[in-house]
């Protein structure tokens, strides 16, 4: 059996519809993140956080 296999056909690509993978990822870094630095996860979506609060999040201040 393969590791990888073919996306079926009757899958519709669209280049801009959000990937559930990625998603899941976000998640899970996010909250690794929290329990590592104790910091309180963003209040929005990442994607509508400016730079300015993304790097305040993601910043390692023991860096």
């Amino acid at each position: 059996m393969p590791l990888f296999t073919a996306r079926p056909s009757s899958f519709a690509y669209r280049a801009d519809a959000p990937c559930p993978a990625d998603e899941h990822l976000l998640i899970t870094l996010l909250t690794t993140w929290v329990l590592a630095t104790g910091r309180t996860p963003p209040a929005a979506r990442p994607e509508d956080l400016t730079p300015d609060e993304l790097i305040d999040f993601w910043a390692d201040d023991r860096a």
